[in-house]
């Protein structure tokens, strides 16, 4: 951790203070040998080099958070630091191989989880990319999955909270992905031993067995569309689809998730199935943005989505106003409603049958 800090903190220190140091490093020189100057021009030479050539991304986000019934042992509200995220790639996208590089920390509060402060840096995804022709790359490493309309860093998103359909979509993991990608389609394909959050899909002391996935994507008359099918081994197996188009001012899109467990995990659950669909309308008035989201979630008595016996359907709505202080800031609230019959605990340990979410946050991006 300690470790981590001092990398983050000489990293942020090159790529925003060079003016600085180079004042310094030049009222220096006065007072040293010309051996000295010659290095120290050498050395600030190649450092300019290597930092024009890099590009960073990412992004911050932090702000107020309050979640009614926030389950037992967990705060209802505070000031949470969402997201932190800075990426680290080349300028230069057409090498035949690049990497790219992401360290940071997120909380990913949800609708149906509880939203707490991390605080330890990780490195979030980091990966080569191979490109032996055009259109086809192999990437290897720690990547991010490519589904539903979400991100687990928040700030990419249009709502703060987590919806609930995304909430149990696939994390980070450690791996190897091919795609090819032609003008109007794209395919990809990819097996990964382990994951970042190794508690991921998780039941009881089931063990967690390697993953594969193979994913399409096309745009047909405007409309960008998308299946993808995740399997975990020994665990259960995801099929999703996202539809998304924009009209006018609108910005819409659909999700909807098939969840199925394995036939091994069958036997220790009332039903081994469970469907769910988010709908998202966003329009946009300048640089005042409101986005809706509702969902629809049926788990039976699976408990895919929520523990609880009773939780069989799982239904949301969350509405964020946002206003863009600049194309790459905003603040924003939000509002998100969530309800499972006996799906949801208070700070004391009472079972209840909805909750309540509030967020004001302001974000910055690289």
């Amino acid at each position: 951790m300690r470790v981590a800090r001092i990398a983050l903190s000489g990293m942020l220190l090159l790529a925003f203070s060079g003016g600085d140091l180079r004042a310094q490093a030049e009222g220096k020189r006065k007072v040293t040998s010309p051996a000295f100057k010659d290095h120290g021009s050498g050395f600030e030479k190649t450092l300019s080099s290597v930092m024009a050539g890099l590009e960073v991304s990412g992004g911050i986000s932090a702000g107020w958070f309050f979640t009614s019934r926030p389950g037992a042992g967990f705060c209802s509200s505070g000031w949470l630091l969402s997201n932190l995220l800075v990426e680290i790639s080349p300028k230069d996208k057409t090498a035949p191989l690049i990497f790219t590089a992401a360290f940071g920390e997120t909380s990913t509060p949800s609708l149906i989880g509880s939203p707490e402060n991390t605080n330890e840096l990780h490195i979030e995804y980091a990966f080569l990319t191979v490109t032996p022709v055009a259109g086809l790359t192999a990437e290897v490493g720690l990547l991010e999955p490519i589904t539903g309309c979400e991100n687990t860093y928040t700030f990419r998103n249009k709502n703060a909270f987590l919806g609930a359909v995304a909430s149990q979509q696939p994390y980070n993991a450690y791996g190897g992905r091919i795609g090819y990608a032609s003008k109007k389609t794209s395919l990809h394909a990819g097996y990964y031993q382990d994951r970042l959050d190794r508690e991921e899909y998780r039941t009881g002391d089931s063990a967690l067995g390697n993953s594969w996935e193979l994913g399409l994507s096309g745009s047909i008359g405007g409309t960008d569309a998308s299946v993808y099918y995740y399997h975990v081994e020994k665990t259960r197996s995801l099929t999703c689809m996202v539809i998304e188009r924009t009209v006018g001012a609108f910005d819409l899109a659909l999700n909807v998730d098939y969840w199925k467990r394995d036939v091994g995990m069958k036997s220790s659950h009332g039903d081994d199935h469970a469907v769910g669909g988010a709908l998202y309308v966003v329009p946009h008035f300048g640089r005042f943005s409101l986005p809706l989201r509702l969902e629809y979630v049926d788990q039976g008595n699976s408990g895919l989505y929520l523990g609880g016996v009773d939780a069989n359907r799982v239904y949301t709505a969350t509405l964020s106003p946002t206003y863009r202080i600049r194309d790459n800031a905003y603040v924003r609230a939000d509002a998100g409603y969530a309800r499972a019959k006996n799906g949801f605990m208070d700070d004391d340990g009472h079972v209840k049958s909805d909750r309540v979410c509030l967020a004001v946050e302001i974000a910055y991006t690289l």
